[in-house]
């Protein structure tokens, strides 16, 4: 399919945009921590990407390469405003760990969605990217190298580091010690906070 949208098909294109839209939103909103700058950096993403669809290589995977387009413009875009950004997402989620416990976890779903959301506030962007491509995407190390711009070697020990980190701040599961929380090694099943329902 990918192979046509080079040719010029633009329905082979817009049937990659339907397939790919959903995965490029949420690993955007895992990199931004906003729908809506999430949602227009997807939208900029895929008009970069038929745009420049000619340097696509076809013996690499279309997902791999459009979520290195889409890193590039996150990158991009916030990168003169990083600390400003930085400071005011700091203030915004002060006092969040006091009024959720995050041992409280009803079922494995929700305790999916609990994961992500301490991810969001205990890592910073670039390893919360490495675990949503690696366990929400399921894409190998070496994809997730591509999309991030890193040696494979340094992407294992961001994806361990990360993992030891989230599960610091995930904290002993009730009545298990210092069990591992599941998702942290196998592909978690998420949701939408806005509508439910399976990812």
């Amino acid at each position: 399919m990918a192979s046509s949208a080079q040719a010029g098909s633009r329905a082979a294109f817009g049937e990659l945009v339907a397939r790919l839209h959903g995965p490029l939103f949420d690993f955007l909103r895992m990199r931004t921590g906003n729908d809506a700058d999430a949602e227009e950096i997807c939208q900029e993403a895929f008009l970069r990407a038929w745009q420049e669809i000619a340097r696509y290589d076809p013996a690499r995977s279309f997902k791999t390469w459009l979520f290195t387009v889409g890193k590039r413009l996150a990158v991009s875009r916030y990168r003169a405003r990083s600390r400003e950004r930085t400071q005011g997402e700091e203030q915004a989620t002060e006092g969040v760990s006091e009024q959720q416990d995050p041992v409280e976890i009803l079922g494995a779903v929700d305790e999916q969605r609990h994961i992500w959301q301490v991810a969001q506030r205990a890592l910073e962007p670039e390893p919360r990217a490495a675990l949503w491509l690696r366990y929400a995407e399921d894409l190998s190390v070496g994809e997730i190298a591509s999309v991030l711009g890193r040696p494979a070697v340094t992407v294992r020990v961001i994806l361990f580091r990360a993992r030891e980190r989230l599960a610091v701040a995930l904290g002993p599961r009730p009545g298990r010690g210092e069990a591992r929380h599941p998702g942290l090694g196998a592909r978690p099943v998420l949701v939408r906070e806005e509508g439910g329902g399976p990812l």
